[in-house]
């Protein structure tokens, strides 16, 4: 895709709407979320706290993603975001069950944010030419942004489901699948499938956070807990 060369004047004005943007209104962000969990096929994901929290996250960190890129390079292609909350709630989504269909929060949240740049972009110059020019490049530049960064999480949730559903983690699910429906399965076979003893008693941890803590941070919690209890 050959990217459209922008002129001096619209590339600073571009750099100022873009610092604007980078320090968003509650009023703002509010509107990005609503709209972004809004509507009937976005309910698996609003009514879990989990993946609510996710995609809040990833509303901002996509608007600042965009908005830090046009600062320093105002004007050009922006790369799509892969950082750590796009690729944390790929991962929830997939491990809830949920398809490319819940992306559309993305697209969503991509509305809110053109209606609020045409307003600064308004405020920044009166001049129809410039104005023009401005807006043009800059729809261009925010839906080709989303859709990138749309295609990379597809790309990551299709990796995270090809994880699941092959080697050792679809093997332990489908053990602990058969005993909770009380499938006739040998305790020696399920033991040996998950690597653990089911004789005696059993206490369960649920480990969580919904403030954006990586993956690896729980894990080492959940690994604190273990040690701390124990157990083996």
């Amino acid at each position: 895709m050959r990217w459209p060369e922008v002129s001096a004047r619209v590339r600073e004005l571009f750099r100022r709407g873009a610092e604007v943007a980078l320090d968003p209104k509650d009023a703002w962000i509010e509107e990005l979320h609503a709209a972004s969990l809004g509507g009937q096929r976005m309910r698996p994901v609003a009514e879990d706290p989990v993946l609510a929290a996710a995609t809040r996250r990833v509303n901002l960190a996509n608007l600042l993603h965009w908005a830090a890129a046009n600062v320093q390079h105002p004007g050009r292609r922006v790369p799509a975001n892969t950082g750590p909350e796009s690729l944390e709630a790929a991962r929830d989504l997939v491990r809830r069950g949920l398809d490319e269909s819940a992306l559309d929060a993305y697209r969503a949240a991509q509305g809110v944010v053109w209606r609020r740049w045409m307003e600064i972009s308004f405020e920044l110059t009166s001049d129809p030419a410039e104005l023009r020019e401005l807006l043009d490049v800059s729809a261009l530049s925010i839906s080709t942004f989303i859709e990138d960064t749309v295609a990379a999480t597809s790309e990551r949730m299709r990796a995270e489901r090809d994880e699941l559903t092959r080697g050792a983690h679809a093997e332990r699910r489908a053990a602990v699948t058969l005993l909770l429906e009380g499938a006739p399965i040998s305790r020696t076979r399920a033991e040996a499938q998950l690597g653990y003893g089911l004789a005696g008693p059993h206490t369960a941890v649920i480990v969580w956070s919904g403030s954006g803590v990586a993956s690896e941070q729980l894990e080492a919690a959940a690994e604190a807990v273990v040690r701390a209890s124990g157990a083996a």
